[in-house]
């Protein structure tokens, strides 16, 4: 008989125990439209590309680290748009014939993440070339942005700017 109050106590215990709640359920914002104004500024600022990694975690500079570092990135305050000034090295052939950039950006004020969309395009002759990736907003500073994707300081891909003149 004593066996089904042992295990009515155990029932209790666990549903107690998995029944407590975190008081503080609302979710963490990551960066507020307030902060953001150091990536924009009041209409638009100007970013230049100092880093662009294959894996940030292990210091791993891409291959096309050398091509990126010479971009100047404007970010605009009303339109969600990065006009982006590509330098005169090319990603994919020495040479290009045509090289091309495109880089959206996307907030989400639930949750504060600030989310670049990019492409980068380049041909010569007949051939082309691309890559296509979403990196998000992890560090952010006057004169620094850190965009990478990954958990929580284990970044792959990242791409590092400092503020322009």
């Amino acid at each position: 008989m004593q066996a089904p109050k042992y295990f009515l106590a155990i029932i209790l215990s666990i549903i107690v125990l998995t029944g407590c709640k975190n008081d503080d359920d609302s979710p963490k914002i990551k960066f507020t439209s307030e902060q953001l104004k150091m990536v924009y500024g009041d209409t638009e600022k100007s970013w230049r590309v100092t880093a662009y990694y294959t894996n940030y975690s292990n210091n791993e500079l891409s291959d096309f680290n050398d091509c990126y570092r010479d971009d100047v990135y404007i970010f605009k305050a009303d339109a969600q748009e990065v006009e982006v000034t590509l330098g005169d090295l090319g990603c994919y052939w020495p040479e290009p014939d045509e090289q091309v950039a495109t880089v959206k950006y996307f907030y989400d004020e639930a949750t504060g993440k600030f989310i670049i969309e990019h492409s980068r395009g380049e041909a010569s002759g007949d051939h082309f070339a691309s890559q296509y990736y979403l990196l998000e907003l992890e560090e952010m500073s006057e004169t620094r942005l850190l965009f990478g994707s990954g958990d929580n300081g284990k970044y792959s891909r990242a791409i590092l700017l400092e503020a322009g003149e």
